[in-house]
């Protein structure tokens, strides 16, 4: 897999994570496939178009607090030089997860501040199982520490973690999720699915 940051794409300006269908379609729609790097092989130049396949993205909007189901085309790419293909993820996207980053964010808010009387009426609100909520705070609680070290992670609230994420304009969540991925060649929330 390809992660798609806006440093990647030609012409791209702030947006914000408001509307990530059209993030999502800014980002596709800018790519520059000749400054891609395969993943693999570290190839330069290499990749070319190869197939697509539809995926669902929800994404939450956080105006009429709702989810949204979309349905996406995600672009392959082969490398020419070592022949795998790769799947070209804007950092919209969780990888192996049906989920927007916003989404899951959102979600482990409204859990820290008790928006909801209980977990099950905000999973039906989310429009999840409730084991795939737990999974998803797992991983949460995990790569928050991962991304603090442990005495950080003891002396920052969960809540304050995550307020500190949905303040943050997109530039400046964009690098958070790079410098994950960098440190620890996963995305955040990765692995939930």
């Amino acid at each position: 897999m390809i992660r798609l940051f806006s440093q990647l794409c030609k012409f791209f300006k702030q947006i914000s994570f408001e509307n990530e269908i059209t993030a999502f379609d800014k980002y596709v729609g800018s790519v520059n496939i000749e400054t891609l790097v395969c993943p693999f092989c570290g190839a330069k130049h290499a990749l070319s178009p190869f197939a697509s396949y539809k995926r669902h993205l929800v994404t939450y909007n956080n105006n009429n607090n709702t989810a949204q189901d979309n349905m996406i085309i995600i672009s392959r790419y082969i490398c020419l030089s070592c022949k795998r293909t790769h799947a070209l993820l804007p950092s919209v996207i969780v990888p192996y997860m049906s989920f927007s980053f916003k989404f899951t964010v959102f979600l482990i808010h409204d859990y820290l501040v008790h928006k909801y009387h209980s977990i099950e009426s905000m999973c039906e609100h989310f429009g999840i199982a409730i084991s795939t909520f737990y999974r998803i705070l797992k991983k949460f609680k995990e790569h928050k520490q991962l991304w603090l070290g442990l005495l950080e992670d003891k002396l920052i609230s969960n809540l304050s973690f995550v307020q500190h994420i949905l303040s943050s304009n997109f530039d400046e969540i964009e690098d958070f999720m790079i410098q994950f991925l960098k440190r620890n060649g996963s995305s955040f929330f990765q692995g939930t699915s």
